[in-house]
């Protein structure tokens, strides 16, 4: 069954792309705030939220629209250890494995196109966020245009009728 909304295809193909090259590394979901919490998320670590932000759109004509906007990608990550320089070096190496997962979803996202009517993902930040708990949650970031054909007028077809009397001659 074809999908209909533009940000519901992109979305199953971020999450089939995502599920098929990185292999059971994410838990992946949309972003319904479940990072926003006091306590444990509902998720498992690491996990990936996803998001659409600010889409403006722009008419083409016949009811087609081309979106620009933002996909947000919130990586989320339980607590680990320290990484001070009094930290073990494989506890350091474990703390830092957050790093190697986004660059992994980086590469997996970077310059690839979710459907045929969509331009490519193309990083604008990736920030980390301020939180009051132990765990680590990064903001990636991508811009993303895609034409909406969702609403385009459709082309009606009526049948001709042809109405025959005595004035017309129709040739043998």
């Amino acid at each position: 069954m074809a999908l209909q909304s533009p940000f519901e295809n992109i979305f199953m193909a971020i999450r089939q792309r995502i599920m098929g090259e990185a292999s059971g590394t994410f838990h992946i979901d949309q972003d319904l705030g479940q990072l926003r919490t006091n306590t444990r998320p509902p998720v498992s670590w690491p996990c990936v939220l996803i998001d659409f932000e600010d889409f403006r759109f722009e008419n083409l004509g016949e009811n087609v629209q081309t979106a620009k906007g933002t996909v947000v990608f919130q990586l989320g990550f339980a607590p680990h250890s320290n990484s001070s320089q009094a930290t073990p070096a494989p506890r350091v190496l474990q703390a830092m494995g957050y790093y190697q997962h986004e660059l992994t979803l980086h590469r997996i996202l970077q310059g690839w196109s979710p459907t045929a009517m969509s331009g490519s993902l193309i990083r604008t930040s990736a920030i980390t966020q301020k939180r009051n708990d132990h765990y680590r949650v990064r903001e990636l970031r991508y811009s993303l245009e895609f034409e909406d054909y969702s609403t385009k007028l459709q082309q009606g077809h009526t049948r001709a009728r042809l109405v025959l009397t005595d004035d017309i001659v129709l040739p043998v």
